[in-house]
């Protein structure tokens, strides 16, 4: 209302606008809000936002909600009504205005300088041409960031490619620009390429050493930023060069020496004498894509931005850089699948390799792939005793078990695709040299026995039955083979970390492999497994394929009691008994896994009867789940855990009272009560409980961790902080979520609702997968972000040294737990290293760098006469199919 009380009709039109209006429409055709998401094709936290940013724009309220429904007030309903006319009206303005423009749902045109184009640009146009040859994509060069970013302004392009450079440790704050959407992609180090005779420590040499060589560099080149900072003037023996790939040409040649980025370096070999070393401070070029908002929402543009948002520099071989890349690598594996599958519409039956009912029937167009992630997440206490366990055994045979899986395989090889989902299907065919039981300790697989003479060697004696599906026997060398393939950063990018305290393996007797440690490593035994590296396969199979292992041609060869008979990458994979195996034999004879990300499609496929096993139902859906005839579900404890963590290097969050604020803000128990519907337990620690089960049992695993100190849910508390911090005013930032979970988004908006009411604003942006995944590295402009990972292994150390160890995803760098961490990898005493990591733990908590949320569970749907042994936390990371029985009726 203006001043006199009248209402204001120009404000009322600015505050509308035609997203928000179509989903009013859908909730008044759907009658609540998570249905009007899905119909969408959007999640229930990003509609809730919409509305009541709505609500709060109009100052009234549109939507009335109730447990189980929504329905629209009389104001929403008369926005409802009128919403169609003004979409329609919409719709054709921006059709017209497109073809006006030449702007296509399929064109995507990526403007970016020279630079750019090998790292970037060049490999996303490459997979954009192999996985969506329906999209027009080409690439616009510009003279540098400035002038791609103006083309994209100007309706020239439609995402600009940028590199930036930055120091490690040294505080920036993130660049808003008007009107426009940055993704940040990935971070490369830059190395020194140079003939100088030095032997710096560790791989890493300070630049100020190599001051008085000559220096090949360019404008706007590390080199000139290095320059700057060492306040080294241009030596008159100095050579200036436009692009890396000259200066790399001239440094090869020992002409000088220059600074790259290590993928300038990618095929080249360079030689003696020409050395390459990582920086010290650590200086990085990161890589980002930005957008105009309006156009973020256009096919082509969401597909090419997915794309770029996967790719991955090429590792240069210096190995305090390798061990970086390698733990980033395999611990990307660890959030969920790591892959998404693209274009986001399903075929139709005729052109569907293997169409199965329900999903010919019922998928969508345009439904979005999502990624197979565990959706269902924590539960309060101890596990119930699984209705799987409690089932007696009909001991009858299985003809055939159809399997829904969450999300989408493009290679079976967990080396070169190593999402969660992965591990569980590659477990079907394959073994390791040892395998994890229910309780989480070690037990004979390939290997029938083993020793460990001292602290870094392990000599492992290979049962003399154990065969290839094709029949032939496996041998040691087959051992060493594969084990040495997974070390291999370009073969197995996705198992090197597991390996790379590895010094050698050898054959070192006719049935005997020996694998020696660069140092003692008390987590390594378990790395044995398929739920660490050892997926042992046939070094002839391997090598008759070119190593082009996993794919639909060559399939997969292992030494479970599973053979794969078909793979349609994106679609399904089928499996069929051997007569190989050296275990049992197991009751079920076939097994179909059909590939259903949409959630939707899979409870559907339940509901008709088509699918016998269900992974990773979803908490929205649990209840319908729960209801079916034909169906239960059991639910397990996992090792997964969720929490909030601060990157230090961006400011605010390199604030200490800031965390502390925000730190108070969170309510643990609201989450679990509310969000997670009481299925789940408040997190004290970044190590599960489960994980401790070695040593403690769960009601004192539970005591030990509640040793580590706590932030409260005070926002009075919360108030004090911030006054006391150096934004005593508040500040707004961004929180991104992936699409894969939900839940995650609904607790990052809850935790929005309470730092509103402290003077902070927490903007909540869900996201694919692949731009979620990209935003964990350390080197983003994401300073407050979510944490979802989930262990195969069990072992306390892995997540706390994923979080706080070198390379940690928040740049927090304490030395003290750094030691703490280097004792634990040496400590042999199962409980001296828990108790070093509650230790650990302690000092983060005390800086408040990560903010535990909650521990996860993992629910998995079965049909009602379909039993499973040992349903434990680990019971999809070996031949889980032998656990499986018929129940008597």
């Amino acid at each position: 209302m203006d001043q006199r009380g009248d209402i204001d009709i120009d404000a009322l039109t600015r505050a509308l606008d035609v997203h928000s209006l179509r989903i009013l429409v859908a909730i008044d055709q759907t009658g609540s809000i998570s249905a009007a998401a899905r119909s969408l094709g959007y999640s229930q936290p990003t509609i809730t936002q919409h509305v009541q940013r709505l609500e709060a724009r109009l100052g009234v309220a549109l939507v009335v909600r109730t447990a189980r429904a929504a329905r629209l007030t009389p104001t929403g309903a008369l926005l409802a009504q009128h919403a169609p006319r003004i979409d329609a009206s919409l719709t054709a303005a921006a059709t017209e205005l497109a073809r006006m423009l030449g702007r296509r749902a399929d064109l995507v045109r990526i403007a970016a300088s020279a630079d750019a184009v090998g790292t970037v640009v060049a490999p996303a146009l490459g997979r954009l041409a192999a996985q969506q040859p329906e999209i027009d994509a080409s690439f616009v060069e510009a003279s540098d960031n400035a002038a791609a970013l103006a083309l994209v302004q100007d309706g020239r392009a439609d995402i600009a490619v940028t590199l930036t450079l930055a120091v490690s440790g040294e505080r920036h704050a993130i660049t808003r620009r008007s009107g426009m959407r940055s993704t940040f992609l990935f971070a490369e180090e830059i190395v020194a390429v140079s003939t100088a005779d030095l032997s710096p420590v560790g791989g890493r040499i300070d630049p100020a050493l190599l001051a008085d060589q000559m220096w090949i560099r360019g404008d706007g080149s590390p080199g000139d930023l290095l320059a700057e900072r060492l306040e080294r003037p241009r030596a008159g023996d100095d050579m200036q060069v436009s692009n890396a790939a000259a200066a790399v040409a001239l440094a090869r040649h020992r002409v000088g020496t220059t600074f790259v980025a290590e993928s300038a370096l990618a095929g080249i070999d360079l030689p003696d004498g020409v050395r390459v070393w990582g920086l010290t401070p650590a200086v990085t070029r990161r890589a980002a894509a930005t957008v105009l908002v309006e156009a973020a929402t256009i096919p082509a543009v969401e597909a090419a931005l997915r794309v770029l948002a996967s790719l991955r520099p090429s590792p240069v071989d210096v190995e305090v850089i390798l061990d970086a890349r390698r733990r980033s690598a395999s611990h990307r594996a660890r959030f969920s699948s790591s892959r998404t599958t693209y274009p986001a519409r399903t075929a139709p039956p005729e052109e569907s390799p293997m169409p199965f009912p329900s999903t010919a029937r019922l998928a969508q167009a345009g439904a979005v792939v999502a990624a197979g992630a565990l959706l269902l997440t924590a539960c309060s206490g101890d596990p119930a005793p699984s209705a799987s366990t409690a089932l007696a055994d009909s001991g009858e045979q299985i003809d055939s078990i159809t399997v829904a899986l969450p999300g989408s395989l493009s290679n079976l090889y967990v080396g070169q695709e190593s999402g969660i989902l992965n591990y569980y299907i590659a477990s079907i065919a394959q073994e390791g040299l040892v395998a994890i039981d229910a309780d989480g300790a070690i037990q004979p697989a390939l290997a029938e026995s083993w020793s460990q003479p001292d602290d870094v060697t392990y000599v492992y004696e290979l049962r003399d039955d154990a065969m290839f599906q094709d029949g032939t026997p496996v041998t040691a060398d087959d051992v060493v083979f594969s084990l040495n393939e997974a070390r291999d950063e370009t073969t197995s990018p996705g198992l090197a970390y597991y390996m790379t305290n590895v010094e050698s393996v050898e054959k070192t007797g006719d049935s005997e492999v020996t694998v020696t440690l660069t140092e003692p490593d008390a987590a390594f035994a378990k790395n044995m497994s398929t739920g660490g590296a050892a997926f042992i396969t046939s070094k002839a199979f391997w090598e008759a394929n070119d190593g082009n292992v996993g794919t639909a041609s060559s399939l997969l060869m292992g030494t479970g009691p599973y053979k794969v008979t078909e793979f349609a990458p994106d679609s399904h994979v089928t499996f069929e008994r051997t007569d190989t195996w050296w275990g049992d034999e197991p009751k079920v004879k076939n097994i179909t896994v059909n590939f259903i990300p949409d959630e939707s499609t899979r409870l559907l496929a339940a509901q008709s009867g088509d699918i016998d096993v269900a992974f990773n139902v979803p908490l929205a859906q649990s209840t319908q789940w729960e209801n079916l005839d034909t169906m239960r579900v059991d639910y397990i404890n996992d090792l997964s855990y969720v929490g909030l963590y601060f990157n230090t290097s961006v400011a605010p969050f390199d604030d200490p009272k800031v965390r502390e604020a925000i730190a108070h803000a969170v309510d643990r128990d609201a989450y679990v009560d509310k969000l997670l519907r009481g299925h789940g337990e408040a997190a004290t620690a970044i190590m599960t409980p489960e994980s401790l089960a070695a040593v403690y049992s769960p009601d004192v695993a539970r005591e030990k961790l509640a040793e580590i100190p706590q932030w409260d849910f005070d926002l009075d508390a919360a108030k004090a902080a911030l006054a006391e911090s150096g934004y005593p005013d508040g500040f707004e930032t961004e929180i991104l979520t992936p699409n894969t979970g939900p839940q995650l988004g609904t607790a990052a908006q809850a935790l929005s609702q309470n730092l509103a009411e402290i003077g902070i604003t927490l903007n909540v942006r869900e996201v694919p997968i692949e731009e979620w995944l990209a935003s964990l590295d350390a080197s983003s402009d994401y300073g407050l972000n979510m944490m979802w990972y989930f262990s195969t292994l069990g072992d306390p150390a892995e997540i706390p040294s994923y979080l706080l160890g070198v390379g940690n995803p928040a740049a927090y760098d304490n030395p003290e737990i750094m030691a703490l961490l280097s004792e634990v990898g040496a400590e042999s005493n199962p409980s001296d290293r828990i108790d070093l990591l509650i230790e650990a733990e302690t000092l983060q908590a005390e800086d408040a760098v990560n903010i535990p949320l909650w521990w996860g569970q993992s629910a998995t749907a079965f049909a009602k006469d379909l039993g499973m042994n040992d349903y434990s936390p680990f019971a999809f990371i070996s031949s889980w199919p032998t656990q499986l029985y018929r129940a008597a009726q």
